[in-house]
């Protein structure tokens, strides 16, 4: 096969991927274009917001979003919508870019091996879509594939770094570093793929400076990268993106550090099992078969600098990827780009064994590793399919019944921040936070739990609380319990990606939160437990992850209306504390409960045993001891039987 011939062959090979997965969807769609993830639906908001003149908004006019953690991805889709893509037809959109963009990343990978014989090329870049697991994220409409075209551009400038005269270096390392920079802004992780970039380039700088090597290639990532967590903070307090609070491992705080530990080691086994061992190899006992090949490339000397780069961005991306608490889940869609980088790696040692030994024996190695990564493909296209039937008849189907039933100035709360705003064009809250909403914290509140989202819920102005609710009854069963009316629920059959096989539309009534109660005298300071902006003000600390738990109530108050309350568990023996804000000379603790108060209070030098039993169906208030209490005196409730906290006042007798 001819040169020339790579292109179209290429392009038949992504397109036969594709083809296979997508006509899978559309059978099981019943024809609509099929979209495994409902976060691509994210990925849409945000594209759709870009063209309506609020960019890094999750939906237009409901202020600046952290969500959004692709932003270049974000501003390809709106070019799409901007064109007459609209509506659903933005996923065939999605589609036409990862095609595209993967057929850029097989030109690409066939500079990057260099002299080899076309067929080979070919194996190589054919390896890339089949594995049946990385097809999965790559034609799912999420950003992986752009990421891709980026990716093997970017080791394609490194590899002519490696060799490049001193005269043009310099030229060289500030596009590699430019390039860099769209990586972080398509995938944040990619940070790692810079500096190793960076790396390299200084190991190969030769007469010129390594440090400014070293600069000139990290420098614009490190710069993209900043760009983005200073933009955070300046809308939302916060450098982290809502994601990553949400998400990684640090920052559930009902974990202990072993429990982290264990799970960033189970992430990482089941990557192995399931995609390394279960989708790249037709057995699991070849898998060192493939390694192996990839290994070659750093025997070979035209191979081994962009070799070891490819082979150390994957382990550091893997690694980075396994703090990611949703790492194992939704297809192992986070650990794409280490697949990724794993098989570009053994495409150079394909090229090094064509080199060393024959095209012959490289293109049947080639063979063999495609043929038998084909042979698991099966799996993976039936479980596209089963999760883009799952999107389309439940999220999908949710957003068109609340576009039928629901008037346009409605407000959705919703658990889940894709397809049912997308679909919907509602005014939608996230209860998770991904989506954001005038600054409002929420995605903290959905760390604590979802007593903690509906006093967030709380403080907003009436008129701005959902008036309907689309959620999981499984994830949210406090809130649709206590605050929804059944309209309808949406069941799946067979769920293999949603949340739950069931999401309800409910009608919100939030009149338990217009009720509010305090204790009699004048009230100096209050904690509001579980109320996240609440806490913080009081540096209060939970005694998580032993407990802390969030937990909510709706009892009759002491003139019988429902009235709601969050609080948080703290188990007996163990204890909560925070810090006062005002001083009163002769001032006690009230305590509020839904249950039995049994627990021993300090606040500076004071003590008090706080007992009180709760009569059924009503709040239970305790009481301590009067006492002189300070601003910057920090109390400490410790539960001697278990303790259900939820609100702490501080009231001057």
């Amino acid at each position: 096969m001819a040169d020339r011939a790579f292109v179209p062959a290429t392009a038949a090979c992504v397109l036969g991927a594709a083809g296979t997965f997508y006509i899978a969807g559309l059978r099981a769609t019943g024809g609509a274009f099929p979209v495994p993830l409902d976060d691509v639906f994210i990925h849409f908001d945000f594209a759709r917001a870009l063209c309506r003149g609020h960019p890094f908004e999750w939906i237009a006019g409901q202020g600046y979003s952290s969500g959004e953690t692709s932003p270049l991805y974000a501003l390809v889709l709106a070019l799409g919508y901007a064109v007459g893509f609209r509506a659903m037809r933005l996923a065939a959109w999605a589609a036409l870019v990862a095609c595209g963009s993967l057929v850029w990343a097989m030109v690409s990978l066939r500079t990057l091996l260099g002299r080899t014989h076309p067929l080979v090329a070919l194996a190589a870049s054919a390896l890339l879509v089949s594995v049946g697991a990385l097809d999965f994220t790559l034609f799912s409409g999420m950003e992986v594939a752009l990421f891709a075209g980026l990716l093997l551009h970017s080791l394609v400038l490194a590899r002519r770094l490696v060799t490049a005269p001193a005269f043009g270096r310099s030229s060289l390392q500030w596009r590699l570093g430019a390039w860099g920079a769209l990586l972080v802004w398509t995938r944040p992780e990619a940070a790692v793929v810079v500096f190793v970039l960076a790396v390299l380039a200084a190991r190969h700088a030769r007469s010129s400076s390594p440090l400014a090597a070293l600069v000139r290639v990290a420098g614009p990532g490190a710069l993209a990268t900043l760009s983005v967590l200073l933009l955070n903070f300046a809308a939302t307090g916060d450098f982290a993106s809502a994601g990553a609070r949400l998400k990684l491992l640090s920052s559930n705080p009902y974990l202990s550090d072993l429990d982290r530990a264990r799970e960033l080691l189970l992430n990482a086994l089941y990557f192995y099992w399931k995609v390394l061992q279960g989708s790249a190899v037709a057995a699991p006992r070849l898998l060192w078969l493939l390694i192996a090949c990839a290994g070659l490339g750093l025997v070979d000397r035209r191979t081994r600098a962009v070799t070891g780069a490819a082979l150390a961005s994957a382990l550091l991306f893997g690694l980075l990827v396994s703090f990611n608490g949703a790492a194992r889940y939704q297809g192992f869609r986070y650990y794409a780009p280490s697949v990724l980088l794993l098989l570009v790696a053994v495409g150079l040692g394909l090229s090094a064994i064509g080199r060393r030994v024959g095209a012959w024996a490289a293109v049947l190695a080639g063979a063999f590793f495609v043929a038998g990564a084909l042979s698991r493909v099966g799996p993976q296209r039936r479980f596209f399919a089963e999760a883009s039937e799952n999107i389309h008849d439940q999220q999908v189907r949710v957003g068109r019944e609340l576009a039928r039933i629901a008037p346009r100035d409605a407000r959705v709360l919703v658990g889940d921040a894709g397809a049912i705003p997308y679909v919907s064009e509602l005014t939608t809250i996230d209860a998770l936070g991904l989506g954001g909403y005038h600054g409002v914290p929420f995605v903290r509140a959905a760390l604590s739990g979802e007593a903690s989202t509906v006093e967030l819920l709380q403080s907003l102005p009436p008129r701005e609380r959902p008036d309907w609710l689309a959620l999981y009854p499984n994830w949210f069963p406090g809130i649709t319990k206590s605050f929804g009316r059944e309209v309808m629920l949406v069941t799946l059959e067979h769920n293999v990606i949603c949340g739950g096989p069931t999401k309800g539309i409910y009608r919100a009534d939030w009149s338990p939160l217009d009720v509010r109660e305090a204790p009699l005298g004048r009230v100096v300071d209050e904690l509001d437990v579980a109320d996240v902006e609440s806490e913080a003000a009081h540096a209060y600390r939970s005694p998580a992850p032993r407990g802390g738990f969030a937990t909510l109530a709706v009892l009759p108050s002491s003139d019988g209306r429902a009235m709601f309350d969050g609080g948080r568990i703290v188990p007996a023996s163990q204890a909560e504390q925070f810090v006062i804000r005002a001083s009163a000379e002769r001032a006690v603790l009230v305590l509020r409960s839904d249950a039995t108060i049994d627990a021993e209070v300090r606040a500076g030098a004071a003590a008090s045993h706080l007992v009180a039993s709760p009569r059924q169906g009503s709040w239970t208030y305790a009481e301590s001891e009067p006492a002189a209490l300070r601003a910057g005196d920090v109390v400490t409730i410790r539960a001697i039987a278990p303790l259900r906290d939820f609100h702490v006042w501080l009231v001057a007798r």
